[in-house]
């Protein structure tokens, strides 16, 4: 009883303390835009409340929703250009909840009885570290030495603190939220019938996702879709873009396949039409990886197929003309595939194999291979090279990435990621991490190659095994040219796939692993956690600090303000919001810094502005005054600071309240205003 009532308290503060970091990552992350929300909102309810009252519930409408609403922003006008959480991380995020939410006022048999729980837990520790020290890193060490967290510039291409803890946060979760997904669903997956319903429900929701894949193909490209994609006509149906919805084809394929030889009746006959449509659909998805992960999960399903199927026909436990049947199904399916492929010439990825082939007549297999090695793979080894204990931190490999680009004069292609999962974990979390990853993959192939090597039967159960496992092979082929980390949906693919699979194991009840941490394994792990940590947290501090980057890249810390506009007479301005910097150069011993407040109601509610001389980044601090404005004019404020001659500063404007033009007067301006700051002049003491 004791035990219990200690658990559930447990769970509560874990549930309270979820429950704000929630709340913030909402308003924070997930565009406030009405009728975006008005969709959204109702399923997050369900989902959570669902959970909350029954898990198995909770994670069948999991199954159903998360391949069905990633591509919902964009019938509300959110694309790229408006960095948004995405809409699958979300969904799981409210499941999560709800999850802690049950667990609190509800036992639950939880357990950790497998090896590959060790190098998960590690590298969970390793993944929670090193977000903590980069988001810490690009908010210049906020509370420790800046007094606030300031869009200070952490690139050469003007990327801010605030999109640079974006990146750390969303990468973050995309590793993490994978492991815990697949824990979830390895401790409620506990009956083959239950594996049976979650296969029917990703079946339902793959046939509405390849559904409306198709009305883009043949009526418009344009829905639910991404300019740039619907201008190159990729279909990415329900899915982030369209090689995620390729990448997931291709691991589908086989469980469809699988599903097939398993079940009988109207599932058989819907699985035949998800594989037929997906076959039929992949070619204009555009997805090259997508083909060839495709063809290698049915190559594998082949092969594991025949290797069982020859062991049971020399036991005499199967007919010959079983495995000539099974056999010619497979490479039918293969030959329909190529088929189609070669007939789609009007399909966006038989146009981008036609310009692979032309590329190489004209300029060779460098030429083809150049942008993936020179712009993304070789920035990340250089990366891994250079910080090989701790990586640059996770989610930075994108920001690091056009410093190392300017560092090495490679002309840099935009890009989201390594396009190789294993690269990016290595520039991201270095070569321990990277170790750890490896082990979570090197225990999965073992447990597939457990249960795939018992040649005694070939059930309906077997066929399901051999499609998981055919699926979680494909991806991990793919995860060599994508590492998908904006595509939530794939990773949650993958780790569902992975959870099945053991699942179905366990159910065979063959013995597990007991997950036992020995002393010497505690005081080792103990051991490489703090000196991951402490190799970060240096490297941090150091030579991947804001302000080494600064220096050395000769980055200008402009900050917290507009750009530059003009008045009527000509005066150069630029406005501030709650606070602005602007880095200077110190000419004269005597600083002019004009300022105008345009706030409507200054002179009943004056606005205050406090300016701060800021030098080594953030190190030493001044107040050099702090001015009340009542009137709406330009007011020129002169300071006296000769001991600052010739050195570089940084002139910080604090402002006590903002005020919006859209709000308070209806003009088309939805800014929130600080103060107006005009061009800086120097002169000689007078």
């Amino acid at each position: 009883m004791i035990k219990n009532l200690r658990s559930s308290l447990i769970f509560l503060f874990f549930t309270l303390v979820y429950t704000i970091f929630l709340c913030f990552f909402y308003f924070k992350y997930v565009p406030l835009v009405k009728n975006f929300q008005i969709i959204l909102i109702p399923i997050l309810f369900v989902i959570f409340v669902l959970t909350a009252i029954n898990i198995r519930w909770g994670s069948l409408f999991f199954i159903f929703a998360f391949p069905l609403i990633n591509s919902l922003p964009y019938f509300f006008g959110i694309f790229g250009d408006i960095p948004h959480a995405p809409t699958a991380l979300t969904l799981f995020l409210f499941f999560l909840l709800g999850w802690l939410v049950h667990n609190s006022f509800f036992r639950l048999g939880l357990s950790l009885k497998h090896l590959i729980y060790k190098p998960i837990i590690l590298i969970s520790i390793l993944i929670v570290i090193s977000g903590i020290i980069t988001s810490l890193r690009y908010a210049n060490f906020f509370p420790f030495l800046s007094d606030n967290i300031y869009e200070l510039i952490t690139n050469v291409n003007g990327v801010t603190a605030g999109g640079a803890i974006m990146s750390n946060v969303f990468g973050l979760l995309n590793y993490l939220t994978g492991f815990v997904l697949f824990f979830i669903f390895v401790n409620t997956s506990k009956s083959k019938e239950f594996v049976k319903r979650i296969l029917i429900l990703l079946l339902v929701s793959t046939l509405i996702s390849i559904a409306f894949g198709f009305f883009q193909h043949f009526i418009d490209i344009n829905l639910g879709n991404t300019p740039i994609l619907a201008n190159k006509a990729m279909v990415n149906a329900t899915f982030k873009d369209s090689l995620s919805f390729g990448a997931y084809l291709a691991v589908l394929t086989p469980v469809l396949l699988s599903m097939i030889f398993a079940f009988k009746g109207l599932v058989r006959i819907f699985s035949s039409l998800g594989l037929i449509s997906a076959v039929f659909i992949l070619p204009y998805t555009g997805s090259k990886s997508g083909l060839i992960g495709m063809l290698i999960s049915i190559l594998f399903f082949l092969m594991f197929l025949l290797v069982i199927k020859i062991n049971l026909k020399k036991s005499g436990s199967i007919s010959v003309k079983k495995v000539v049947i099974s056999v010619s199904v497979i490479l039918l399916i293969i030959i329909i595939i190529s088929t189609i492929f070669l007939s789609s010439k009007e399909s966006a990825l038989y146009k981008r194999f036609k310009k692979i082939k032309n590329t190489y007549k004209t300029e060779g297999l460098e030429s083809i291979l150049g942008i993936r090695w020179h712009n993304r793979w070789k920035m990340a080894a250089y990366m891994a090279r250079d910080y090989p204990l701790s990586g640059v931190g996770i989610g930075a490999y994108i920001i690091e990435l056009p410093n190392y680009a300017e560092i090495s004069r490679t002309p840099l292609i935009k890009t989201d990621s390594a396009e190789n999962y294993f690269l990016q974990v290595g520039s991201e979390l270095g070569i321990l991490a990277l170790f750890f990853l490896l082990w979570i993959f090197l225990e999965i192939i073992k447990h597939i190659k457990k249960i795939l090597k018992n040649y005694e039967y070939l059930n309906r159960w077997r066929y399901i095994q051999i499609g998981l496992s055919c699926g979680v092979i494909s991806l991990l082929m793919i995860f060599f040219v994508h590492t998908f980390i904006g595509s939530y949906e794939i990773k949650y693919t993958f780790w569902l796939l992975v959870a099945l699979i053991f699942c179905l194991g366990r159910s065979e009840k063959e013995p597990e692993e007991k997950l036992f941490f020995s002393r010497n394994f505690k005081i080792v792990g103990l051991v490489l956690i703090v000196l991951f940590g402490g190799v970060h947290l240096w490297n941090s501090t150091h030579s991947l600090s804001l302000k080494s980057r600064t220096e050395q890249f000769g980055l200008k810390q402009d900050f917290g303000l507009d750009k530059i506009e003009k008045t009527n007479d000509g005066r150069e301005f630029r406005w501030t919001r709650e606070y602005g910097g602007l880095t200077i150069k110190v000419g004269n011993p005597v600083i002019e810094i004009p300022l105008l407040a345009s706030h409507p109601d200054i002179k009943e509610n004056p606005v205050k502005v406090k300016i701060y001389l800021i030098k080594d980044f953030f190190k030493q601090k001044r107040l050099l005054d702090e001015i009340i404005l009542t009137k709406n004019r330009w007011g020129t404020y002169e300071y006296h600071i000769p001991e600052e001659v010739n050195q570089e500063v940084i002139l910080l404007f604090k402002v006590s309240r903002t005020w919006n033009p859209l709000k308070t007067l209806g003009t088309p301006d939805p800014r929130n205003l600080g103060v107006a700051v005009g061009k800086i002049r120097f002169k000689l003491k007078e």
